[in-house]
């Protein structure tokens, strides 16, 4: 191989380090995002957790009310 055809396969080779490294930059920051959307879905859930338990708390606090209006009904009934 002559001079000049060593320096042109030095010139790719260096040229496709530098996209490499570019790319190795940009993956990283892709990673990046990635890692803060997965935190934000982690702590959506959460509170999709907690938004249905209390759901079911209400649930069931309304059927007891709804037990007691009851029970208070048949008193009323009877004492009356």
């Amino acid at each position: 191989m002559n001079e000049e055809m060593k320096m042109v396969v030095n010139a790719i080779v260096d040229e496709m380090g530098k996209m490499e490294d570019r790319m190795n930059k940009r993956f990283e920051q892709v990673d990046a995002r990635f890692d803060k959307i997965e935190q934000r879905l982690d702590s959506m859930q959460h509170e999709i957790n907690a938004c249905k338990l209390e759901r079911e708390s209400i649930a069931l606090l309304l059927k007891k009310i709804d037990q007691l209006e009851k029970r208070i009904e048949e008193l009323e009934k009877r004492t009356a």
